[in-house]
């Protein structure tokens, strides 16, 4: 969780715009996976399903690794490969990679773009991929109802979350989250309109629009706030 003694800030840049002049852009061409890249996808994949299954069906304390090795049909040691632990299964990629989507797309965004605008396109990016992923987030949030030490790590990835966009405002406006609250207020905004909006579609079975749910609570959060004061140079 946020202990700011334990963070080390990026290093503010100045008002978005500052650098244009310096705006490299990378372009990259997409590779086809190789053979043993897609064994090891469909391998971890049929983990993650097997692991969701049995937690489902018998309950996440008397599932062991064991058992979820057995059901995917590999050896207990490839478990270890892909996961540390079956709570690792738990989180899985289709919500731990999030987050380092969050951090990379942030990061493409452009520079003189405001930040709320910037927030507002990479949180509808990061909206779920089809029915599989929609799937895999509602077994595991109900599996989080049943399993309340499963909340800790919930709460963790939507803190690890909310400090990406942390660093982001802070980067893009030059202000220090130190002494500056607007980094903090906007970022708590993104997460908390996330966390109410995920939480509702779950309520609903998927049966009302998350894109709208989050549009509607990040006006409502975001409506009150200023704009960014301009960043303060520490005097030397």
């Amino acid at each position: 969780m946020f202990f700011a003694s334990a963070l080390t800030w990026p290093r503010p840049r100045g008002r978005a715009g500052d650098d244009l002049c310096h705006d490299e852009r990378t372009v990259t061409i997409d590779q086809a996976p190789t053979r043993r890249e897609r064994k090891k996808l469909e391998t971890r994949q049929a983990l993650e399903q097997a692991a969701l299954r049995l937690f489902a069906e018998q309950g996440y304390e008397q599932t062991t690794v064991e058992d979820i090795a057995e059901a995917a049909d590999v050896a207990v040691r490839t478990f270890f490969r892909y996961f540390s632990s079956k709570q690792d299964v738990l989180s899985g990629d289709v919500v731990t990679d999030r987050v380092k989507r969050l951090r990379s797309e942030l990061a493409a965004r452009p520079p003189a773009e405001p930040p709320i605008e910037s927030l507002l396109v990479v949180m509808d990016l990061l909206d779920f991929d089809g029915p599989e992923e929609e799937e895999q987030i509602l077994a595991r949030m109900h599996l989080m109802r049943q399993q309340p030490s499963f909340v800790s790590r919930y709460l963790e990835i939507i803190d690890d979350m909310r400090m990406a966009v942390v660093e982001f405002v802070a980067t893009r406006t030059g202000l220090d989250p130190r002494r500056h609250l607007y980094p903090m207020l906007l970022a708590g905004a993104c997460a908390a309109s996330w966390d109410a909006s995920l939480k509702l579609w779950v309520e609903s079975g998927a049966t009302v629009s998350l894109r709208d749910l989050r549009h509607e609570a990040f006006a409502a959060l975001s409506a009150g706030l200023p704009a960014p004061p301009e960043a303060i140079e520490p005097s030397s």
